[in-house]
């Protein structure tokens, strides 16, 4: 039925392509006609206007009518189409079965040249299996064994596909025999169809004349009637003129009354926007009032804060003096160590303390600046776009105005930092630390939510409570919060206001309520989540059982929301479970898990939903449960038998499938039939169970009601239902049947059958003559059988097409078949090379297949006998890639081989034979001949081996089984090369692994004379006779062979030979040693899960015998008791089962590993012998090779190229290096220079023979040295050889020796490095601390590292404590002295004669490979820039790095760095003024100065920018009431803009410990003299804990590039 639908649908795309064809003639007609109309609109001015020349309409169909042609009605038309269509689909078929037919021949010879090729590579393995078990080779005899084994499954495979493939097609073949007798049936329509066709071209041509002399005869109407018919244009012009003036009029008066009414409504915006203007600046005026009242409330209450203050401060002192009074106490003690490091414990905490509370009010201050500076952005972007937020304009007027003012205050009151400074320390003396204060960290809230500090103590009261009411309630104290759940969610740190609104949230939360999501003004609407699956189904379930699945939910929605479980539907409580665990927030695209379990109860289905609740509203899931059913359907319900002969018997197959888990019996019953043709059906029912599967019953019934099949079939399965039909009588036939089910929710299927009978008196027993495959120019022959069945005899007249008489006859041309005979004719077939283009609509090009039919005309019968042959024309070529073969230049001392591909182009096998073949070629396999499958390629080698030096031409011919030749021209020139080699062979004796065996040979240069009569000389072909003279060698060795060649390049004299030593020293590849790697692991992890199960098995058994003795005692404990331990082992038995061993990739097994070394000593022990054989050129060149002294250049010719084959025998080593790597190196490791460490190695004898061992001498001056003295070994005995290492200097030491048997030599490497200790520092040069406040301190860091492994002792030196100082000190200072002389590091040192630096620890040890940090403490008691100091880190008492020290100290917070240099870097030695007496207001300001100097460069009349940086800087500093920032600002910057400076910034704020830079650039004015120096001064003031003037002086040229 697939086949029929495919056919329909080609002949529907052939009948709408003829509609087409027919739409494109008419379009043709109807554009000839336009261009006619045009032609005759032109020339409308050269008609006449005479009434004899008009025609008329009417005159014209009379004209028509008067000549009437006979056309083809619909019915004609739809039966040509019909006949054209059927004859086609027959075709189609009849082409798609016999190429499906001869596909599965060719696979079916194909199947046997496999199974042939397979028998002969199995015999050919089993005599190879014969051979190697005579010489006992296991490894070679393993590997035939199992390629043995693949062979006989492949032959087993291939015999069962030969099975399938014959049946299959069997079954095709029957099918076209059934195509191609119905084809032959239906060959009379063919000639009817061209008939009809050409009588439907005449007639549609008919019908396009007549059409055409209407058209002309239209068009001249019209062009009469054009001329008859007389308009006004001018009164239409004046018409629309009119028109047209009352619309532009009518246009003024509308734009008017627009612009009045747009003029009344801006007006009234106008007045609506003052009016909101005044209520927000008269809510602003409220809101200051509010703050400014605050502001008042908190001024009054400095004075208690003042008294906190003091209150602390006495405190402070009081344990100060209390620390003071014990430490001459610790001192006393002895504890003075311990003292002091309490001392420094206690500083890093306090520093801890301070360094967190800083960091958690700067974060409270950051986390509420950013939720009030995002609200603030949200309400611009709602009053500058109020349409994209709906909501809020809905909103706007239930807003509260109580949360207004409360955002102003709190902004207002994280900017006043400093009075919240002043109560935290304050709160800070009372509050007493919980000692989960220093695990707990600082969270970050949402928009609702911040952070604030709150004491622990609950009962006492805060001080910070403010006298303005309004804003808190007094009823309650900030620090206690009634509702525990709160306080756990929101921990111990925060405010009263932030839980009250907390629980506010989460009491709308807990109610339910869901929020509208809004992301970028767009509402989220829709399912929040969807389940993967959609739906969650148990199919197909039964009772008593229990069944899971899970779904993942996907949050669909804009942005973060949560979910959780509401309930399931009440009729699904008793059956499901659900497990969900709420997975918190979760962002957009995240997905949570949901597990489902299904306990049915009864036999029925289920539908339901899992209920979820989400944020913006609640979801579901939905639940299926079904039961098992019956899916019942057909393969086709629609059976079409085609037309067939009477007396012939044709099945056709239906296939009922079920679907279904659930099985069902069926009746397969025949329905009255509602035709009146009598005909029988014979309905065969064959089952896949074994209870029916050689049932058959035959249904016999012409009209009435059939017999009634019973059968079952099973879930999940199929069954085949043939219909059999048997013609008796010619005819149409139609039946109805019917497939009934027992099963009440299944459907019968109807099923339809078509048929029709027909008689034919003369058939053709073969209708399908097979030729099989042909060759071209071939004659091939075949007799042909026709039959008569009717009564009477016929005269037969047999017709070759007209496009194969040139190519195949028929012979007799006619005949006469007696009654109730046979008759037969002969077939002659004589393929042409233009078979293809002569019978191109019979002949497939790519296929090469041949289908003619022919013709058997019958006497006075109208239709024909129809028969095809069939044939695969193939060439019968054999092709050669290479005619040409050009061998080039060959020594005489070796074969040259190249390999042709030679090609059987037809596809029957054919022989073949290389004949007459000069002596010096040689031709294999199988000495030249051999067979070709089908379209087989094979390679065939060619061997040239030269005589003597010329030039040689000859053909090699290929003769083929027909006698065809095929040629191919070869050429070659012979070489005499001028060195020869005196073996070119060598064969090393068997060498084991890891030891050397060497070869000697000698390369010969017999060349002397150029005399070629009396000898062969060396040249190439008939070229030039080779200089007598020097010639040099190179022999090249290809990688992983193991030989080394000494020497590889070489010169040698004329009569003279050079000779050449040959080492072999194999070892094992280092992926086979990971490989056995691997499977040791893989083993030892198997063996280790046995001893686990066997342990386990014997626990358990021993739990069960106590078992059965508590239960023959009298008293018996309780069954769950005894019970309750039999399952543990099983449970750890399959956990054990579960938890498999996953064996490492072998390639990441690294080479210095101990499973690597187990696996090299492993494969060692085992190792079997091998053989490796090698060819090594070796390339010859004139000349010595010292005349060419650029490495790697050797001028040679690749013509003279020597070969060398070298025969590599492998055995297995007689020694073995216990615990040995892949190197047999003995590594004595990495130790100071001068120690002394020993090593210890165990070597084994693993030969079957006893061994004497022997030692190579070490060097006697080295630093390794053996202790011990070699013995005699035993088969399987051991020796241990110990080792001293001593380093003398810091280097890698290398030393190799050698332990000598008979047999075989060991080879070990002995090495060890002595280190010097490499220890670096973090600081190289100099280590700047910055500005520091005088009196105040400043602690760094820097880091020793030690990058070796060995323990290192450190010193560290300050040079204002060295004895050295003063003496370094009496050299001129830097500024003074040359550049050459270095003067001292020490530098400005404290008044009171200590150092200004401190450094900890002094003294101690590097661990290996750790680092050690170091504390350097800057404590300056002045003010000066140019405080410095040296260290001098010493290792092992030599010095090993130097660092400087510098710092800068001020009296103030604020200090200016950067600008050219105007002040030497040397503090004055003078006396310095005493203010002490003098008011503070009296101190004469000094003026200080920063000098800039810009130099800007001029190219191309341009001018670049020249651009110069200084830096204003704030000190942080340790006290508490201290000045936080300071501010800077320059006046007057105009006046230096007028002089092309700039200066940015000109005013900013600097915060505690940061820097602002301060950026000038100059750009030369218009006018400026290049060769003027521009000076200008600004300056510059800075505000801090006083006020400093500074005066930036700045000066700017022109320099040229």
């Amino acid at each position: 039925m697939e086949e029929e639908d495919v056919y329909q649908y080609e002949n529907e795309g052939e009948e709408e392509a003829n509609l087409d064809l027919e739409q494109e003639v008419e379009k043709g007609v109807e554009e000839e006609l336009c261009e006619y109309d045009g032609l005759m609109m032109e020339s409308d001015d050269g008609i006449p206007d005479d009434d004899d020349s008009e025609i008329t309409w009417e005159e014209n169909e009379e004209a028509l009518d008067s000549n009437p042609i006979k056309g083809l009605s619909h019915s004609e038309r739809v039966q040509v189409r019909k006949r054209q269509r059927n004859l086609k689909e027959l075709e189609l078929v009849l082409q798609g079965k016999d190429l499906k037919v001869q596909k599965i021949r060719e696979e079916l010879k194909e199947c046997g040249r496999r199974m042939e090729t397979l028998e002969k590579q199995k015999d050919k393995v089993e005599e190879d299996i014969q051979e190697q078990q005579a010489a006992s080779n296991n490894a070679a005899l393993f590997r035939l064994r199992a390629q043995h084994r693949r062979l006989c499954e492949e032959l087993r495979g291939e015999e069962d596909l030969e099975s399938k493939i014959a049946l299959t097609l069997q079954e095709n073949e029957r099918e076209l025999f059934g195509v191609e007798l119905e084809q032959a049936k239906l060959m009379r329509l063919h000639e009817e169809l061209k008939k009809d066709e050409e009588e439907y071209e005449v007639q549609r041509l008919l019908e396009a004349e007549r059409r055409l002399e209407a058209k002309e005869a239209a068009i001249l109407q019209a062009g009469k009637r054009k001329k008859t018919t007389k308009k006004t244009p001018v009164k239409n012009l004046e018409e629309r003129e009119l028109e047209h003036r009352k619309a532009v009029e009518d246009a003024k008066k509308y734009n008017q009354k627009a612009k009045q009414f747009l003029k009344e409504s801006m007006a009234k915006v106008r007045e609506e926007q003052a009016e909101k203007e005044l209520q927000i600046r008269e809510n602003l005026e409220r809101r200051m009032q509010v703050v400014l009242s605050l502001k008042n409330n908190i001024a009054r209450n400095q004075e208690n804060l003042q008294a906190m203050q003091a209150r602390k401060n006495a405190r402070a002192a009081a344990e100060k003096q209390k620390e003071k009074m014990r430490e001459p106490t610790y001192l006393e003690s002895g504890h003075a160590t311990q003292y002091t490091i309490h001392q420094k414990c206690i500083q890093k905490f306090e520093k801890k303390k301070q360094a967190f509370t800083e960091q958690q009010k700067t974060s409270k201050a950051e986390i509420m600046a950013k939720i009030l500076r995002e609200e603030s952005n949200m309400i611009k972007k709602k009053r500058v776009n109020p349409a994209l937020f709906p909501e809020t304009l809905k909103r706007q007027d239930k807003i509260s105005e109580t949360w207004k003012p409360r955002k102003k205050l709190l902004q207002y009151l994280v900017n006043t930092t400093e009075d919240e400074k002043c109560i935290s320390t304050n709160e800070d003396v009372w509050r007493t630390p919980s000692p989960s204060s220093d695990e707990e960290t600082v969270t970050k809230q949402t928009q609702d939510h911040f952070t604030q500090d709150v004491s622990d103590h609950e009962n006492e009261e805060s001080l910070d409570q403010p006298e303005f009411s309004g804003l808190w309630d007094h009823e309650h104290k900030p620090c206690k919060v009634k509702d525990e759940t709160i306080n756990k969610l929101l921990g111990a740190g925060t405010s009263k206001m932030e839980q009250e609104i907390f629980a506010r949230q989460l009491k709308k939360q807990r109610s339910g309520i869901t929020h509208k999501q809004v992301s970028a003004g767009r509402e989220f609407k829709g399912c929040p989540f969807y389940s993967k699956p959609d739906i969650i189904h148990f199919q197909n379930f039964d009772v008593g059982k229990t069944y899971k699945k899970k779904a993942m939910l996907i949050n669909a929605s804009y942005g973060i929301t949560f979910c959780r479980l509401i309930a399931i539907s009440d009729h699904l409580k008793d059956f499901i479970e659900v497990e969900f665990k709420p997975p918190g927030q979760m962002s957009a695209g995240m997905s949570c898990e949901v597990a489902v379990t299904f306990k049915p109860m009864v036999n029925k289905d289920l539908e339901g939903e899992v209920m979820f609740w989400a944020q913006t509203g609640t979801f579901a899931v939905s639940l299926k449960c079904t039961t098992k059913k019956c899916d019942l359907f057909v393969d086709t319900e629609f059976v079409n038998f085609g037309t067939h002969i009477v007396g012939e018997t044709i099945t056709r197959t239906i296939t009922l499938t079920n679907r279904g888990a659930l099985g069902t019996r069926l009746e397969f019953v025949k329905l009255p039939p509602k035709q009146l043709f009598i005909f029988r059906l014979t309905v065969i029912i064959l089952y896949h169970i074994p209870d029916l599967s050689d049932t058959e019953v035959e249904i016999c019934n012409e009209i009435t009601v059939g017999q009634v099949i019973v059968g079952e079939i099973n879930p999940f399965a199929s069954i085949k239902l043939p219909i059999i039909f048997a013609p008796t009588i010619p005819g149409k036939v139609q039946s109805d049947l019917e497939i009934i089910f027992h099963d009440p929710k299944s459907r019968n299927i109807p099923i339809m059958v078509r048929a029709r009978a027909i008689d034919v008196p003369v058939w053709v027993s073969n209708p399908n003559i097979d030729l099989k495959i042909c060759m071209y120019d071939r004659l091939y022959q075949d007799s042909i059988r026709a039959h008569n069945r009717s009564t009477t005899a016929l005269q037969l007249t047999f017709e070759v097409c007209k496009e194969l008489r040139n190519h195949l006859e028929l012979l007799p041309k006619s005949g006469y078949i007696q009654a109730q005979s046979t008759f037969t004719f002969q077939l002659k077939f004589l393929p042409r090379q233009s078979l293809p283009e002569d019978a191109e609509q019979y002949f497939d090009k790519g296929t090469s297949i041949l289908e003619a039919p022919m013709i058997i005309w019958v006497a006075n019968q109208t239709r024909p006998v129809p028969f095809t042959v069939h044939a695969i024309v193939t060439s019968s070529d054999l092709e050669i890639d290479q005619q040409k073969i050009d061998f080039g230049p060959c020594s005489i001392y070796e074969s040259v081989w190249t390999t042709v591909r030679l090609t059987n182009k037809s596809i029957l096998s054919q022989e073949f034979g290389f004949i007459g073949i000069p002596e010096y070629v040689d031709v294999q396999p199988n000495d030249g001949f051999g067979v070709l499958l089908p379209l087989e390629t094979m390679n065939i080698d060619i061997f040239f081996k030269a005589k003597q030096a010329k030039e040689y031409t000859f053909e090699l011919i290929c003769k083929s089984e027909i006698n065809r030749d095929f040629k191919i021209s070869c050429k070659a020139i012979g070489v005499f090369p001028p060195l020869e080699l005196s073996h070119s062979v060598i064969h090393f004796a068997a060498t084991a692994l890891n030891d050397t065996s060497t070869a000697t040979l000698y390369v010969v240069n017999s060349h002397t004379s150029q005399n070629e009569f009396t000898h062969p000389v060396p040249r190439i072909g008939k070229g030039e006779i080779a200089p007598v003279g020097p010639t040099s060698f190179e022999f090249v060795i290809p990688e992983n062979s193991y030989i080394t060649i000494v020497p590889a390049v070489g010169t040698v004299m004329p009569g003279k030979k050079c000779k050449v030593q040959l080492m072999f020293k194999p070892t094992l590849a280092d992926w086979l040693v990971q490989e056995e790697a691997v499977q040791m692991l893989c083993l030892a992890a198997e063996t280790e899960k046995i001893w686990d199960k066997q342990e386990i098995e014997s626990t358990s058994k021993s739990g069960l015998d106590l078992s059965n003795k508590k239960k023959t005692q009298p008293k018996q404990k309780d069954v769950n008791e005894g019970s309750a331990s039999p399952p543990k082992p099983a449970k750890e038995i399959t956990k054990s089962i579960s938890n498999l061993f996953q064996p490492p990739n072998p390639e990441d097994i690294p080479l210095d590993s101990d499973d690597y070394n187990a696996a090299l000593s492993s494969l060692l022990s085992n190792f079997k012998e091998q053989f490796y054989s090698f060819v090594i050129p070796c390339f010859v060149a004139h000349g010595e090779t010292t005349d060419h002294k650029e490495a790697g250049y050797l001028p040679y010719s690749i013509h003279n190229t020597l070969y060398l084959e070298v025969n590599c025998p492998t055995v297995a080593p007689p020694l073995l290096l216990i615990s040995g790597n892949k190197w047999n190196m003995v590594n004595c490791g990495e130790i100071a220079v001068g120690q002394r460490v020993l090593k210890s190695i165990m070597v084994q004898n693993i030969s079957p023979n006893h061994l004497d061992l022997k030692s190579s001498v070490l060097d006697p001056g080295g630093p390794f040295e053996m202790l011990n003295s070699l013995r005699s070994l035993q088969p399987g005995a051991t020796h241990n050889l110990i080792f001293s290492f001593t380093p003398t200097e810091s280097r890698l030491f290398y030393e190799p020796l050698e332990i000598r048997s008979v047999k075989a030599n060991l080879s070990l490497i002995l090495t060890g490095r002595g280190i010097d200790p490499l220890v670096t520092c973090s600081v190289e040069g100099v280590l700047d601390v910055g500005y520091v406040l005088a009196n105040q301190t400043k602690t760094v860091t820097f880091l020793l590292q030690n990058a070796t492994i060995l323990h290192v002792m450190f010193n560290v030196k300050l040079d204002s404590l060295s004895y050295r100082k003063h003496k370094d000190q009496q050299v001129l200072p830097a500024f003074l002295a040359s550049s050459e002389i270095s003067g001292s590091l020490v530098g400005t040192q404290n008044y009171g004669g200590q150092s200004v630096f401190r450094v900890s620890p002094i003294k101690g040890f590097i661990e290996a490979m750790q680092d050690q940090e170091f504390e350097v403490t800057f404590s300056p008691d002045h003010e000066s820039l140019y405080y410095s100091d040296g260290i001098q880190v010493e290792l092992f008492d030599k010095v090993a790095h130097t660092i400087q020290l510098k710092g800068a100290a001020r009296e103030h917070l604020m200090f200016v760095e950067g600008g050219d240099p105007i002040d030497v870097p040397v503090e004055s030695l003078s006396i310095l003024p005493n203010y002490e007496g003098t008011d503070k207001a009296e101190f004469p300001r000094v003026l200080k100065s920063v000098l800039l100097t810009l130099k800007c460069t001029k190219s191309d009349n341009k001018y670049t920018t020249a651009t110069r940086e200084f830096q204003v800087g704030c000190i942080r500093s340790t006290h508490a009431t201290a000045k936080k920032s300071v501010e800077f600002t320059i006046d007057s910057p105009q006046a230096v803009q007028l002089k092309g400076f700039t200066i940015d910034p000109t005013k900013a704020t600097v915060e505690a410990g940061n820097t602002k830079a301060i950026t000038v650039s100059w750009t030369p004015p218009s006018g400026h003299d290049p060769l003027q120096i521009i000076s200008a001064t600004v300056k510059m003031t800075i505000k801090g804990n006083i006020t400093e003037n500074y005066q930036i002086i700045l000066t700017a040229m022109v320099v040229s590039t």
